[in-house]
């Protein structure tokens, strides 16, 4: 059983940053993931749709006593609809984490996930001890647990009402067809600013006034645009970690906006706030899902979302 502990996604297809310096701020990019409990099992799940794609990324983090727990001999988690399913088997790039594209043409609402004991295919990408090459050990003790997720309503009529922007002072309305569900809303973004010679990409989270499902969210700039020079903290938070991770693996999906597979690995010292910039807006619809044994303690979250592009130029 997935018993004592298990917690937090929507990003787990993910990373660990060491540290880097910018100007005036030292930003530590760690795992971004929230309350690991020091003692016992715990157990991150987490899927994302995104609009017009034709699949849904998933993805597991499990840990005990606040390490990640590698999975070894034929144990693997499936994820399923009603008419596809995928075996977890591609390492995240965060220790412990496990993701794979489930296909979803139809747009299923339900995700179901459980640990399936499938040697043969586990073989595949999976390290073995030497003693054990040959001989199967068995299903071992996670096999049989198992949660489900429904997710929430695709983002429709995803606009804004400007959408170019020479200030961090400016700001616009972002709008959306809205839901009645009580989901939760959050806005990320990948910005790519240059100066003409050198580029900086980086992500935000931007802090909104009211996450609720209502359909408009006034939001500035200064969530997304800031000045390396300034001291202070900005208003957003940096994408850093296993968050970050997880919206690299959704840029590199959505391959037709012509975004690069390593676009977070620019890190070139452009000040934002003095360049030309362009922000891939990401507006996620979120709602908590349901492990199917009480005695299971982690986090459990799917989403959909939607993109929209802005653009700065102070110049």
């Amino acid at each position: 059983m997935f018993n004592r502990y298990f917690s937090s996604l929507m990003f787990i297809f993910f990373t660990l940053f060491s540290l880097f310096s910018l100007a005036a701020c030292d930003i530590e990019i760690d795992n971004n993931l929230p309350d690991i409990p020091p003692e016992g099992r715990f157990v991150v799940i987490g899927t994302n749709q995104h609009t017009d794609i034709a699949s849904a990324e998933v993805a597991i983090a499990l840990f005990d006593d606040g390490t990640p727990i590698t999975l070894v001999g034929g144990d693997v988690v499936q994820a399923s609809t009603s008419e596809d399913s995928i075996l977890l088997l591609k390492d995240g790039v965060y220790n412990g984490s496990y993701a794979a594209s489930l296909p979803n043409p139809a747009n299923f609402d339900q995700i179901d996930f459980l640990m399936v004991h499938e040697p043969l295919e586990a073989r595949q990408n999976r390290w073995y001890p030497v003693d054990l090459l040959i001989i199967d050990p068995g299903p071992g003790e996670f096999v049989g647990a198992s949660a489900s997720i429904q997710l929430p309503p695709h983002l429709l009529n995803l606009q804004t009402d400007l959408s170019d922007f020479v200030s961090i002072n400016d700001s616009f309305t972002l709008s959306w067809s809205p839901e009645s569900a009580g989901d939760i809303m959050k806005v990320r973004s990948a910005v790519s600013c240059t100066d003409e010679i050198n580029t900086y990409t980086y992500g935000t989270e931007a802090t909104l006034i009211d996450n609720t499902d209502d359909g408009s969210e006034t939001i500035g700039l200064e969530q997304f645009i800031y000045d390396i020079n300034d001291t202070t903290d900005p208003p957003f938070e940096f994408l850093l970690g296993q968050s970050r991770a997880a919206l690299q693996e959704l840029l590199t999906k959505i391959k037709e906006k012509g975004i690069a597979e390593d676009f977070f690995n620019s890190i070139s010292l452009v000040n934002p706030i003095e360049s030309t910039c362009e922000i891939q807006l990401f507006l996620f619809r979120q709602r908590d899902g349901a492990f199917d044994s009480v005695e299971t303690n982690g986090r459990i979250f799917g989403s959909r979302s939607a993109d929209l592009t802005l653009n700065y130029d102070p110049n």
